[in-house]
């Protein structure tokens, strides 16, 4: 199947949500605190990354694709490092808005290695903020212009509410282009009708409330009450080193994973929905959307912490024979 995939043309994405700084401090455990029993972590180095929608940005532009980020950071060193790494990456700040008074979101992640001790996270949700709204009134239908898709990024950090939300929904339909979407739990069934909606099986399970065997026929049927209740175009449900699914009008779909080392989990759904969402805006057929999805979270998780794809690594992989 992923001899079939085509190469697309450079798009336009404009990627809207939550945009996270990601912060590791890197070290080395060799003794116990004779103070309490924890270990006692020897600090090597900060490395800063862009998380969130931030995140999805970057793997966009690392498959090839011009990207637009609509989403807001405070006015802390944190944004600054932020707006640099974005920069970096050939992600332009233009639509970035400032919060007064509310801090950037920030994840600070303690390593042993690649052995993860303690995460510690700053941040404050208000999605009632008019901050937000004013932002989206000033440079929404701006930085929607020449867009080929629209991803909207849910990390429940509070760029999202109902109304927002359906305004996003809207804009997309009146210019005729994909609104793909990675949800989480909060707004789960808010986003009605859109062409893509990635959930992964837990955040399902959350919003069936239930759990879900994938060793016989609830799985469909799970996919299948829930694209009724979204009336969304395409599902399509990562499940870890099960692979992933997809229901869409055709039906039901499964593909498996290759076994992996997984290194670590987290960012391997950015880059699933940066996949997707390019690939959905290419024209692609429903299986070959599911397989590049599925390769990209697969090559996503080979790496430790948010890190985005590079497409010269993913056609490496691509050209690489199996072995036998």
């Amino acid at each position: 199947m992923l001899a079939d995939l085509p190469v697309w043309p450079s798009l336009r994405i404009l990627v809207a949500g939550d945009l996270i700084l990601d912060t590791y401090g890197i070290g080395q455990v060799s003794r116990q605190s004779p103070e309490a029993a924890v270990e006692v972590l020897d600090l090597l180095e900060w490395q800063h990354r862009v998380g969130g929608a931030g995140n999805v940005a970057l793997n966009l532009v690392g498959l090839g694709h011009e990207v637009r980020l609509l989403a807001t950071v405070g006015q802390d060193p944190e944004a600054s490092i932020l707006r640099g790494l974005l920069h970096h990456a050939g992600v332009s700040d233009r639509y970035l808005g400032t919060l007064s008074g509310v801090p950037t979101t920030h994840k600070t992640r303690f390593l042993d290695g690649e052995r993860h001790l303690l995460r510690v996270d700053r941040e404050q949700r208000n999605p009632q903020d008019p901050a937000i709204d004013l932002l989206l009134e000033q440079g929404l239908d701006q930085a929607l212009d020449g867009c080929n898709a629209l991803v909207l990024q849910d990390y429940e950090k509070g760029f999202f509410n109902p109304v927002r939300i359906a305004r996003f929904i809207q804009l997309g339909r009146e210019r005729g282009i994909p609104v793909c979407v990675d949800p989480k739990h909060l707004h789960f069934w808010e986003f009605q009708g859109v062409d893509l909606f990635k959930p992964n099986l837990k955040e399902l399970e959350q919003a069936l409330g239930r759990k879900i065997r994938t060793d016989n026929q609830e799985l469909e049927q799970a996919c299948a009450e829930a694209r009724e209740r979204l009336n969304c175009r395409l599902l399509l449900v990562t499940m870890a080193d099960m692979g992933l699914c997809w229901m869409d009008e055709q039906g039901f779909g499964r593909l498996e994973t290759s076994p992996i080392a997984v290194v670590d989990v987290c960012g391997a759904g950015d880059s699933v929905i940066a996949a997707a969402a390019c690939a959905l805006a290419s024209g692609m057929e429903v299986r070959h959307i599911a397989a590049w999805s599925n390769l990209c979270g697969g090559l996503a998780c080979l790496k430790s912490g948010t890190q985005p794809l590079v497409l010269a690594e993913v056609l490496r992989h691509l050209n690489t024979p199996t072995p036998k």
